[in-house]
């Protein structure tokens, strides 16, 4: 039986956008060589001005081999009342301006009930899922091998655009994306830069590119139809935006996410960036800092 709707946009897709942010139009990126040690940040997400996530990301990119890992668990009040935890990890390389991703990890627990998908890429962009449950019994239309062919899994998908980002300085792109159960297309669009206030809440305050995140669905949706405003087929016009704020925050490294703001069945959305370690040498904001509590 899916999760209820009010962690479907944190947890699917805020999650995503926050862990594997990388690179912007702010600061040039850096040759692959030069970001030998991995890059830590963890995120706040507050949905209805309660705390619902405390998302922990890393980006470790050697040469041309990226990865990138993420945790998130429920928080607060939320997290008081019920605990669920999720971990996400993609690996892949480079190819020129393109991404290809090898692997792809996620799982988690909810009402004791595992729920965990596992993606392998082959070279000619075929992907093999191993996914539970199955969608059959997962009340959703599986995701036939043709639609799944040449796509992305979340993680690589927003690593891949910041990368072109930080090249051409704008957010315009669509990527097409398999999450294991899902075939969708992540669609982003150009807003321009604008300041993030400082807040108590982020540990971040300053100049940043604004990005506009949509979606279109393809395949693999529930039957019954999608719960949750922003997973609903119908016109995009009656799905709630996603805007992302994008900032440097060392040099030598693709800039992160440090903001995100939308609505839900339950509420704004907003995540905060709560703390950043890139190794001392190279620190753009300051010595790093706990996550806020």
């Amino acid at each position: 039986m899916p999760y209820p709707s009010p962690l479907r946009l944190p947890i699917r897709f805020g999650t995503a956008l926050l862990a594997a942010g990388l690179s912007l139009p702010l600061l040039p990126l850096a040759a692959p060589a030069a970001m030998a040690e991995p890059l830590k940040a963890t995120y706040r997400v507050f949905v209805g001005g309660v705390t619902a996530l405390d998302v922990d990301a890393t980006l470790d990119v050697t040469g041309d081999r990226y990865r990138i890992a993420v945790s998130a668990v429920t928080g607060g009040t939320i997290g008081r009342l019920f605990t669920w935890k999720t971990e996400s990890e993609s690996d892949g390389r480079r190819q020129g301006d393109d991404l290809r991703p090898a692997n792809h990890r996620q799982s988690s627990r909810f009402r004791g009930e595992p729920r965990n998908v596992t993606l392998t890429y082959g070279p000619q962009g075929d992907v093999s899922a191993t996914v539970t449950p199955p969608p059959e019994t997962d009340d959703r239309e599986p995701v036939p091998p043709a639609l799944q062919r040449g796509t992305l899994d979340p993680l690589s998908a927003v690593l891949d655009l910041l990368f072109a980002v930080g090249a051409s300085e704008r957010c315009d792109r669509s990527l097409p994306v398999f999450d294991g159960r899902r075939r969708y297309d992540m669609m982003f669009a150009e807003v321009g830069r604008r300041i993030v206030d400082p807040s108590r809440y982020s540990v971040f305050s300053g100049l940043a590119q604004q990005c506009r995140v949509s979606y279109k669905p393809v395949a693999g949706y529930g039957r019954s139809g999608p719960t949750g405003r922003f997973w609903q087929r119908s016109s995009p016009a009656d799905r709630p935006p996603v805007d992302l704020w994008l900032a440097p925050v060392a040099a030598g490294y693709p800039p992160l996410p440090v903001r995100l703001e939308t609505d839900s069945d339950f509420g704004s959305v907003v995540v905060h960036l709560t703390s950043v370690t890139p190794p001392a040498a190279d620190r753009r904001t300051g010595a790093a800092q706990p996550p806020i509590r």
